[in-house]
């Protein structure tokens, strides 16, 4: 059923209660697409990585911030390699949590 959201806080308190029924898994973060693409990994690193070259406003790789970040998904494959510290920021509690064991499992995921 489609409903018809009608201000910003309706908008995030939806979000959050669904995000809840999801399982913190591969699975659950990408709904039911078992695995990362590695195209699409690709893609990002090539992006960022015109922000991280040596040049006049470049970034740098102190820091990286993951909003949204779910289990860690991006900030292992993605983030991670390319930076010192990636901050992980998510709405759902139980998703960070299994963070902390998903980023230490083998790159596979």
């Amino acid at each position: 059923m489609n409903e018809v959201v009608q201000n910003e806080e309706q908008f995030y308190c939806k979000a959050k209660d669904y995000w809840k029924e999801v399982p913190a898994t591969v699975d659950g973060m990408l709904g039911g697409y078992g695995h990362i693409s590695s195209i699409d990994i690709a893609g990002s690193r090539r992006l960022l990585q015109k922000f991280l070259e040596d040049g006049p406003d470049q970034i740098g790789t102190t820091c990286a911030l993951d909003c949204g970040a779910g289990i860690g998904r991006i900030t292992k494959r993605l983030l991670l390699p390319l930076f010192k510290t990636v901050d992980m920021v998510d709405v759902t509690e139980d998703f960070l949590t299994k963070a902390k064991t998903y980023l230490g499992q083998d790159r596979k995921s």
